[in-house]
């Protein structure tokens, strides 16, 4: 349950200006106050982006429904989970008519995911209940996620995708002007959460990044080459982004795009590693194509 400090909190937050609100943020998470004028660290670059950046991209991107059309488009090669149904409202979810699995979610933001089947069928006035949480989420207001801001609302039934039972590993590429320099590999992510980071090549960067890496490592996975490349695919579109896959049945299936990995406070083991992380990215350069909306 959320405490009442941290509700008055974000209560108070809210109605602060942006560049003070995300100053305040920082300085919470990291004890000292970001950069945003010349900022050098990947942390500063992500709160330099939510200042600076508005490229109406980075709201497709966010958006869980968009951002797959998207993908959809550039990388067809890719599997994408099918959306079965798509409102703003639970009223017209047609449970008897749904797969005996699937997942509902909402597009505009984390954490807002319900994994349905047989033993946990929940009914419309459940839902209906549930929607208003869900709707009053707002990243902008809270973190500063400026690509949340203009987002249309909405909740959709996604396909369950079936990994024989296990929580499937999570490829995550880190893409500076359409070229891939990290790789971040979640596993077990739901019991014993590992997570090792990468260069390009696959080398271990050995550092624990918010949970313990996983020994020995892991090896890397046959179907890279494929993620990288449709990792900078879609990462020419944009200065940086990160592409999250899984593979299966010699299969990549599209997890999401991340515009603010961590929101731009993920704490890294040294603020040497959050430099590496934040180099490559030239904040005053262009994407190297650009999209039709």
């Amino acid at each position: 349950m959320v405490s009442w400090q941290y509700r008055f909190f974000s209560k108070w937050l809210s109605v602060l200006p942006l560049k003070l609100k995300l100053r305040i943020l920082y300085f919470r998470r990291f004890y000292r106050l970001p950069n945003l004028v010349k900022p050098e660290s990947f942390n500063e670059k992500l709160n330099w982006r939510k200042l600076h950046d508005f490229d109406p991209l980075l709201t497709i991107a966010a958006d869980k429904i968009e951002s797959k059309k998207f993908v959809e488009l550039v990388c067809p090669e890719i599997e994408i989970p099918k959306t079965l149904w798509v409102s703003d409202r639970f009223d017209d979810l047609p449970i008897d008519s749904l797969p005996s699995k699937y997942v509902l979610k909402a597009n505009h933001g984390s954490r807002m995911n319900l994994f349905i089947d047989d033993s946990n069928r929940l009914q419309i006035e459940q839902l209906k209940a549930l929607l208003p949480r869900w709707m009053n989420h707002d990243q902008f207001i809270t973190l500063g996620e400026r690509a949340y801001k203009n987002i249309v609302k909405r909740v959709f039934a996604e396909e369950f995708l079936e990994f024989a039972g296990t929580v499937p590993d999570d490829y995550k590429f880190f893409v500076y002007h359409g070229e891939v320099k990290f790789i971040q590999l979640d596993t077990g992510r739901f019991g014993q959460h590992h997570r090792n980071m990468y260069n390009v090549n696959w080398d271990d960067l050995n550092i624990n990044f918010s949970h313990q890496q996983k020994l020995p490592s892991p090896e890397k996975p046959l179907l890279f080459s494929k993620m990288k490349a449709a990792a900078e695919k879609l990462g020419q579109y944009f200065t940086f982004i990160r592409v999250d896959f899984y593979q299966h049945n010699n299969k990549v299936y599209f997890g999401e795009l991340t515009v603010y990995p961590g929101a731009g406070y993920e704490v890294f083991p040294s603020s040497d590693i959050d430099k590496m992380f934040g180099e490559p990215w030239d904040i005053s350069r262009k994407p190297q194509k650009q999209y039709q909306i």
